[in-house]
């Protein structure tokens, strides 16, 4: 498990890279585990990078700017800069350089260079291969889909054989080098192995796209978008970060990210450490994807991002979830304990005789803090609550009838950790009109 401690390198956190003009929850998910991952290491006095992570080879965009590339320039930018503040509501802090963003001229040149540097080691190899290949269209689908007809025109699909650059999958060595990985929940890496109908070989470039990064292999070809997204770990190596990889996706996309992440990136970019969570759906229990409309608007109603963030992630990473039935009630509750508990602590002074607030809380926050450590977030939020409970529920009272002696600890670990799990709240101490608290020693509030 990575040691979020003071180290050199830093840790560099990895979402699979996503529209940015099209956010939904399912992503939101992913970003904000990565995000309390960020938290955790600065909180136990280390440092991680989460980069920016966008994919903008979108076959929707192309009608629109597909011939246009000053004005699809002007679209990614103010989508990318709309995507980030989405992202800071939910209190997730992306790193403000090495963005991974296809549509980059320097990271397309990085793409290029791994792609030439695969076919120069054979690893990517010019392949005889079938398919099934709509003629109208121009796109292919591999022999053991199961469907005879064009998803876009309808027409009929025909098998044929045809040479190209391909990435060959080799499954066994798929799996050995998914045996190096740590798995977070550890039966991710069953279910990675139990995957079936795996196409053996991925297709290098994208026949009839306009958008995207142009293959170094084929002219007048653009590469694979999957291809491109799954080289994240040989990218972020290129950009000069060197610290272990923590990857983090849903199960639902285990298929056509992590399999090809695994596939395509040598050993030494490898993740660390892979963390995978469920699916959010609907109300009809239907898989949330921007193919079918799914938006922010499939949280539960007027309710505070931060809340959201804590509720997801409060859930099993291993359920699928409906997005409409998120704890964000109980999530409320937490929070405003927390806020009330350190408005009250704030307010005593230190008594000789008093109780102990960091001595009576250090076990429960241990806890928690142990719980982080190992990535299991759900149980470190369970610990918080039962913490802030004590708090709350046992400790103040008897703080009312004898006093407080030390308490200035306990808040630090407190502010910290709510921190976490719901990002930065300005009602806080130390955030912007936040709680003032006393210190132990009469200071003038807690920083």
């Amino acid at each position: 498990m990575i040691a979020w401690e003071d180290r050199e390198p830093s840790t560099v956190l990895l979402a699979p890279p996503s529209p940015p003009g099209a956010p939904h929850l399912g992503g939101i998910y992913t970003w904000v585990l990565l995000d309390a991952a960020r938290r955790t290491a600065q909180y136990f006095g280390g440092d991680a990078h989460l980069p920016q992570s966008w994919n903008m080879a979108s076959r929707r965009l192309e009608p629109t700017f597909g011939h246009d590339p000053e004005e699809f320039a002007r679209y990614c930018g103010l989508a990318v800069d709309n995507a980030v503040a989405t992202l800071e509501g939910f209190g997730i802090a992306v790193s403000p350089h090495a963005a991974l963003r296809d549509d980059d001229a320097s990271v397309r040149a990085l793409v290029q260079a791994v792609i030439t540097d695969l076919a120069n080691s054979d690893v990517v190899r010019y392949l005889a291969a079938e398919e099934k290949w709509c003629l109208s269209c121009r796109i292919a689908l591999p022999p053991s889909a199961d469907t005879e007809h064009c998803f876009t025109c309808g027409g009929k699909l025909r098998v044929r054989t045809t040479w190209d650059w391909f990435l060959p999958v080799d499954l066994d060595e798929v799996f050995r080098r998914a045996a190096t990985v740590e798995w977070v929940p550890g039966y991710g890496i069953r279910r990675l192995r139990s995957l079936a109908d795996v196409h053996p070989l991925i297709r290098v470039g994208h026949p009839r796209r306009n958008l995207g990064v142009p293959s170094p292999l084929h002219d007048g070809e653009i590469l694979d978008p999957r291809l491109v997204g799954a080289l994240g770990p040989s990218l972020l190596r290129r950009l000069g970060l060197d610290g272990p990889i923590v990857a983090a996706a849903g199960f639902d996309i285990q298929r056509k990210w992590l399999l090809t992440l695994l596939a395509a990136n040598r050993p030494g970019a490898l993740p660390a450490v892979i963390v995978q969570h469920g699916t959010l759906l609907d109300t009809a229990g239907r898989k949330l994807s921007r193919y079918t409309g799914a938006s922010l608007a499939d949280a539960p109603a007027d309710v505070e991002p931060c809340l959201v963030r804590a509720a997801l992630l409060s859930s099993p990473l291993g359920k699928d979830l409906r997005a409409t039935a998120l704890a964000t009630v109980g999530a409320s509750r937490l929070r405003e304990k927390v806020l009330n508990s350190l408005r009250y602590i704030g307010l005593q002074q230190p008594r000789t005789g008093g109780i102990d607030l960091d001595a009576a809380c250090d076990e429960l926050l241990s806890e928690v803090e142990s719980q982080l450590k190992a990535f299991d977030v759900p149980r470190a939020y369970a610990g918080f609550l039962r913490a802030v409970l004590s708090v709350s529920s046992t400790l103040i009272p008897m703080i009312r009838r004898q006093g407080m002696a030390s308490y200035a600890a306990t808040c630090r670990r407190i502010v910290s950790l709510h921190g976490i799990f719901y990002g930065d709240d300005p009602r806080l101490p130390g955030m912007s009109a936040g709680l003032k608290l006393r210190d132990t020693d009469g200071g003038k509030g807690l920083k």
